[in-house]
């Protein structure tokens, strides 16, 4: 993993921990109000509304859009705070990326890469189909009262799409991690519907010639049944 790789994560995880020490230490008002959560099935819908590089946070002229189906099952319960395994395939991932202009390599600059049409080609902005899968995950739920709930999730694992991602000397594979905040409002007995954002990372962890990697700031609905 590069240092670019690194100091994503890094910032990540440190966005993180102030959200989960607050979880951590709820009060017992909250505590005594906390619904169990229950294993759930959820389908989730998500949008960027904003795309760039994780290498120089540069914007990238696209979009992120996916299609994802998770799984979670609860694992404990510390001071009201339900803790949960969440896994996540994604079947379907569009993803519209290119260049910064100042990042298509020129004759002067790379005269391998521009003087090939082909490799000139991966600089374009051009869309790519994925697929992902993303085992590692696991999902805090605190109780606002009977029926609402406060989630901060994470989900982690690999995707693949149809062109390398997002642009240049970058790779069709990609590891991804994907911290989240939620509110989620349960319907009836055996229904829950969320919304949310997610800061969608991926990387190939510098295995191709060039890891500019991608940031997405992403907003989901999530509609889940309850077992």
């Amino acid at each position: 993993m590069s240092f670019a790789d690194r100091r994503t994560v890094r910032r990540l995880l440190l966005a993180a921990v102030p959200s989960a020490l607050a979880l951590s230490f709820t009060g017992p008002t909250v505590a005594a109000q906390a619904a169990a959560q229950l294993p759930h099935v959820s389908v989730m819908l998500s949008g960027a509304v904003d795309t760039r590089t994780a290498s120089h946070n540069e914007p990238v002229n696209g979009a992120f859009r996916t299609l994802a189906v998770q799984v979670s099952r609860p694992l404990f319960t510390v001071r009201g705070v339900h803790v949960a395994w969440l896994g996540e395939v994604m079947p379907a991932m569009l993803v519209t990326a290119g260049a910064p202009p100042h990042r298509v390599p020129t004759p002067a600059t790379d005269p391998a890469e521009a003087n090939d049409p082909l490799r000139l080609a991966r600089y374009q902005v051009r869309e790519a189909f994925g697929v992902g899968f993303a085992p590692l995950g696991a999902e805090a739920a605190v109780s606002l009262g009977a029926n609402t709930h406060v989630l901060v999730n994470v989900t982690s694992g690999v995707a693949w799409f149809s062109r390398v991602v997002p642009y240049g000397k970058a790779t069709q594979a990609n590891f991804t991690v994907a911290p989240g905040l939620f509110l989620e409002r349960r319907l009836g007995g055996r229904l829950a519907l969320a919304v949310g954002y997610q800061l969608h990372h991926l990387s190939n962890a510098s295995m191709g010639s060039a890891n500019p990697g991608m940031n997405s700031h992403i907003f989901s609905l999530r509609v889940s049944k309850l077992r």
